[in-house]
């Protein structure tokens, strides 16, 4: 197990661990003692995960996807909204999100429909996007931006991976923005607020302009070396709303600078790269699994980041591995686990 197991890339993931849990105790030590239950747990499923050979999940993808719409719906129909959204599962001690599981589920479930079919094919492209508009429309109407956000990004990066035709792409990229323009009227008003502040947040500063603004100056504020651990004024005095989930980018930049900032930003993409080169030489399922994992962490990455920095539209999605979230956590490092267990059996 040691001659084959990839030290690298388990440090790699602990090392943006133990920034994200050094910012979540700085913010808020109750906080960041669950935080660092989750890692524990996180990381034992990342261990089982990987000694276990990757094929017994891709078998299973039609049942996790099953189990998934089943959940989303349940949530619906059973669940009080918190906040406005019907988005987890209140079990006691901890709360599922089960669009973290959907994830999982089509990152399983693509990968097993493209292993022995091409998106050269234009059916094969709309039978596929058939199967994540489900799971995809049940995660918006909760409401969830973010999340399905990260599902078209799974199903995207995969499709262009089995050989999807640059014309076939093109008109995807105009069907994508026809189905913004849909999504947008079914937003709720406060969804359309964030859009709308995004362009000119200051148009209401002390409402939905309020999260962006408080950001940027968190950000600003950190300038190259930072403000020292625990010292940022934004995050530490609770200027800064979700500090510790949505907004943590902006903490880390507030304490740790620019220079703290971009440590964690290279070794993120140092780990996403590593993923994507893993997939040079194996069988067709494994690639397309690695480079839909790969694709969901490009895109929550870019989306958290581009948000903190008012480059795109506040969508409440969290960084991966590094946010406050017990789902996300677990959800990230089973597909870590995965990709080890890829790396470590497939040939």
């Amino acid at each position: 197990m040691r001659k084959d197991w990839d030290w690298l890339f388990t440090a790699q993931i602990i090392s943006i661990g133990i920034i994200s849990l050094l910012i979540i105790f700085s913010i808020n030590r109750t906080l960041a003692t669950a935080q660092f239950i989750y890692w524990m747990v996180g990381l034992a499923i990342l261990f089982v995960v990987a000694n276990l050979d990757y094929k017994i999940w891709t078998g299973m993808a039609k049942k996790i996807y099953a189990v998934t719409i089943i959940s989303l719906i349940g949530l619906l129909l059973f669940v009080d909204p918190i906040r406005g959204a019907k988005q987890w599962f209140d079990l006691g001690l901890f709360r599922v999100q089960p669009s973290e599981v959907a994830k999982v589920a089509m990152v399983l479930l693509l990968s097993a429909y493209f292993k022995n079919r091409s998106s050269k094919n234009l059916n094969n492209v709309l039978i596929s996007f058939l199967l994540i508009l489900l799971p995809a429309g049940l995660i918006i109407v909760q409401p969830d931006i973010g999340n399905s956000i990260t599902i078209f990004a799974i199903w995207l990066g995969i499709t262009i991976a089995s050989g999807l035709k640059f014309r076939h792409l093109f008109g995807l990229a105009a069907a994508a923005c026809a189905l913004i323009f849909i999504f947008y009227n079914l937003l709720a008003p406060y969804q359309k607020s964030r859009v709308l502040t995004f362009v000119n947040p200051n148009t209401d500063p002390l409402g939905t302009g309020y999260n962006i603004i408080q950001s940027k100056i968190a950000i600003g504020s950190g300038q190259l070396f930072g403000r020292g651990f625990a010292q940022g004024t934004q995050s530490q005095l609770n200027f800064l709303p979700e500090a510790e989930s949505d907004f943590i980018f902006a903490s880390i930049t507030e304490q740790l600078g620019l220079a703290g900032a971009t440590v964690l930003i290279l070794t993120f993409i140092w780990l996403t790269l590593r993923i994507i080169n893993f997939s040079k030489d194996k069988e067709r399922m494994a690639q397309l699994t690695l480079i839909g994992i790969a694709s969901f962490l490009i895109a929550q990455f870019t989306v958290n980041v581009g948000m903190n920095l008012a480059l795109l539209p506040v969508t409440g999605i969290t960084f991966p591995l590094v946010s406050y979230g017990g789902s996300s956590l677990l959800t990230t490092l089973f597909m870590l686990g995965l990709v080890l267990s890829i790396k470590r059996h497939s040939r």
